[in-house]
């Protein structure tokens, strides 16, 4: 959970990829969050990053298949892996950022491998694996997905790093709250389980921000939305690609921005400030 040089890198490499050419090359970069849970803190780096994705794994859904040994993690996407990382972060940040499944995932295998480490042989060419690193191509590939989307709907922009983390949070499935984990966002979860079919294509009315005029010291963003039915879910994220900071400092944090949502009565929604799930007003 430590904040340490190794995050502090891959911090920068998400601001800018390339520090030889001019200008930033922006950088997605996912980390899997580590195979040393349940415990809470546990969670490795450099996925302790402050702007990288960080993945924890959840059970995959493969059931009732015919080998004695798959009714062991076999209790469905919607329950945590019991050797997935928790959070916090050292500094109380939440990590993981989101979870994807990670059990009997169907792996690639060398033609130099042997089954020694495999879950179980499927053939020549594959075996099943477990672990946060099966969840993690997981959602690297939504996330490249999602960039070819937006690409595709937005005149062939590319989002920046923070949009993909952000639409990724804001897409995310609560996973089961009554076998485990509390409601999401939550130190075993995160934001919950990605599941692009409520993101890409979606019925869903979404609004994708990328924010491009720097702020300084106290400056403030607004932008309006209209809400059509209040009897719909409204979900606000807000990330950014911080500047990297100092290995062990506490916070890691070198710009601390906050999200606030005014409603018309006046109420103010602060980002983070959740109960159960749902955000509370004026905390």
């Amino acid at each position: 959970g430590r904040y340490d040089l190794s995050a502090m890198e891959f911090d920068a490499l998400v601001r800018d990829a390339d520090r030889l050419r001019a200008g930033d090359q922006p950088y997605i970069l996912e980390f899997s969050a580590g195979n040393a849970g349940p415990n809470p803190g546990t969670v490795g780096s450099p996925a302790v990053g402050k702007n990288v994705i960080a993945t924890g794994a959840c059970n995959s859904d493969r059931r009732n298949l015919p080998i004695e040994e798959l009714t062991i993690y076999s209790d469905g996407p919607d329950t945590m892996a019991d050797f997935s990382s928790r959070g916090p972060c050292e500094d109380g940040r939440i990590k993981p950022d989101v979870t994807a499944p990670g059990t009997w995932i169907a792996s690639l295998r060398s033609v130099f491998a042997n089954d020694e480490n495999a879950w179980w042989p499927i053939s020549d060419n594959y075996m099943y694996q477990g672990g946060t690193s099966q969840a993690g191509p997981q959602v690297s590939g939504a996330a490249a997905v999602f960039v070819q989307y937006y690409r595709a709907t937005h005149g062939n922009a590319t989002p920046s790093p923070a949009l993909v983390k952000a639409a990724l949070i804001n897409s995310a499935t609560d996973m089961d709250n009554s076998v485990e984990t509390d409601p999401a966002p939550n130190m075993d979860e995160g934001w919950g389980r990605v599941y692009l079919p409520d993101l890409v294509g979606s019925a869903r009315d979404y609004r994708f921000l990328d924010q491009t005029q720097p702020l300084t010291n106290g400056q403030v963003f607004e932008y309006r939305l209209l809400v059509g039915n209040p009897e719909e879910p409204l979900h606000i994220t807000l990330a950014y690609t911080d500047v990297p900071g100092f290995p062990g400092a506490i916070p890691a944090l070198v710009n601390d921005l906050d999200l606030e949502v005014v409603d018309p009565n006046g109420h103010v929604y602060r980002g983070n400030q959740f109960d159960r799930g749902e955000s509370m007003a004026d905390l």
